[in-house]
């Protein structure tokens, strides 16, 4: 969504919409068998864990785009954080210590509305984002309805290891994520060069000139990185 950080930054400002009420739940604002996912804020060792998939190095490979640990779920009786943690099984490996719950939530919504919501859940997510414009890939590329994500803080209780479709993780600090607030990405060596990490599956490389591109739930990383320097 081309002016997502924008939005969120007007949130932070202090612009926020009407207030929800105390006792909203996740099922109030998200349909029955709607399109829905999970992801996951991870740090590890000061760094941000970041998913590079492989579908990235096959569309786009000078251009792969890198996103939170995540995914869909597998079906409407799942819970977004039994989603979260799931997906981050597979993903990353059984290294999640567990979920955090977030003071409070930011829902970016489909009509560009932001709200901060409280939550009557045990587990708060960080950000719900009402999703109507989809990649160019994947199975809702060419779908109008809205997708639903769900993202959490949560702990590592060791490294993680890229697994199955996750080409690479990339660890990048506040630092690293502070270059991207221009829009444009930075190529692999010069994040490296900057002090970013990369842990690649076996056999499988990125170049070094590939110019990574920040996605999705990455943005808020960005955003706040920019809202802690004003």
């Amino acid at each position: 969504m081309r002016n997502f950080t924008q939005l969120l930054s007007k949130g932070y400002d202090g612009a926020l919409s009407l207030p929800i009420p105390m006792a909203i739940r996740l099922t109030d604002l998200i349909p029955p068998g709607a399109a829905a996912g999970a992801a996951l804020f991870l740090r590890w060792q000061n760094y941000h864990v970041l998913a590079i998939p492989q579908r990235e190095l096959i569309n786009t490979p000078h251009r792969p785009r890198f996103f939170g640990v995540g995914g869909k779920r597998q079906n409407a009786q799942e819970s977004f954080p039994d989603c979260a943690l799931r997906e981050g099984r597979e993903e990353i490996g059984n290294v999640i210590q567990h979920i955090l719950s977030a003071p409070s939530t930011l829902r970016l919504t489909a009509d560009g509305n932001l709200e901060t919501l409280q939550l009557a859940e045990s587990l708060r997510p960080r950000l719900i984002w009402e999703k109507r414009r989809h990649s160019t890939h994947g199975s809702m590329a060419a779908s109008q309805a809205t997708y639903y994500l769900v993202a959490y803080d949560a702990l590592l209780a060791t490294a993680p290891t890229p697994q199955r479709e996750i080409a690479a993780l990339l660890y990048l600090t506040d630092a690293h994520l502070a270059h991207f607030q221009a829009g444009v990405g930075l190529t692999l060596q010069e994040l490296l060069d900057l002090g970013a990490k990369i842990h690649c599956q076996p056999g499988l490389l990125i170049a070094p000139d590939a110019e990574l591109v920040p996605h999705g739930t990455v943005h808020l990383l960005i955003d706040q990185c920019r809202q802690s320097r004003l």
